[in-house]
């Protein structure tokens, strides 16, 4: 029973983050198909609000660089407040189909950049975003029309499962990876343990005046002058240096992901 008590109060606190544009009537179909699949999860509505790049100056817009501050300024907080009412609005329909939503606003000139960005900084697990405009969408339709998703999909953290919508309808789900990314940070911490001692072995053999190298260094200095892979006795057979410096960088990329993504499920 208690089990089930605390599977159930985690799934009541994972939030699950929706990205909503400035026009509603665009994307309300999108968000209501959140409401209606959360399964009990909170909602975040996520808006993410590019500064105009110009400032309107007695009927002429200018640059915001040869703007006055004041000016600029003024403008700024007429567009926090029109932003400020645009996701009300979105509250509000939450609220009407019985929802407590919250809302997230972030600020960046790039929408999918921002939303990757958001994605990392809050640790989101669950995401739900447009695969296109409506206007876009046919029965038929499978793969991710619009370039932000696209950019999103492609970009956004392996352990954030996201849900790709048109017109109320789910086109398609990027699964999270959450077990690869554990898998590939094991298989580094097992390298680092049993293959690099050896290395450092044999290099401080070749190179007595060097006491003690970092690993980082020593990976460096083995690019620069390569040392025939033949004759050492590496734990993994077979395997050349460059293999090894590829994967070494490629899993210390997954495990960079765990540290930011998982340090609360560790």
């Amino acid at each position: 029973m208690e089990e089930e008590e605390a599977a159930t109060c985690q799934v009541l606190e994972e939030k699950l983050y929706v990205a909503v544009g400035r026009e509603v009537w665009k994307n309300i179909s999108n968000l209501m198909w959140a409401l209606e699949n959360s399964q009990g999860k909170r909602i975040c509505i996520l808006h993410i609000h590019q500064p105009s790049p110009t400032i309107p100056v007695l009927g002429t817009r200018f640059e915001a660089s040869t703007v006055d501050e004041e000016s600029v300024r003024a403008y700024r907080g007429k567009e926090t407040a029109k932003t400020d009412k645009i996701l009300q609005e979105y509250l509000s329909i939450c609220l009407k189909k019985g929802v407590q939503a919250e809302k997230l606003c972030v600020e960046m000139d790039s929408i999918e950049k921002g939303i990757v960005e958001t994605i990392y900084q809050h640790r989101i697990r669950k995401f739900v975003m447009g695969a296109a405009a409506d206007k876009h969408y046919s029965m038929k339709m499978e793969d991710l029309k619009s370039k932000k998703a696209n950019f999103v999909c492609q970009q956004a953290p392996a352990t954030c499962q996201i849900h790709f919508t048109c017109k109320g309808n789910l086109i398609h789900t990027r699964e999270a990876r959450v077990d690869e990314v554990r898998a590939l940070s094991v298989l580094l911490s097992d390298f680092q343990r049993l293959v690099l001692p050896q290395i450092r072995s044999d290099v401080q053999n070749s190179r007595s005046s060097i006491d003690t190298i970092s690993s980082e260094v020593l990976l460096s200095d083995i690019q620069e002058e390569p040392i025939d892979s033949s004759s050492l006795a590496f734990p993994c057979s077979g395997m050349g240096l460059n293999m090894m410096n590829f994967l070494i960088n490629s899993t210390k990329l997954w495990q960079k992901l765990t540290i930011q993504n998982h340090e609360h499920c560790e």
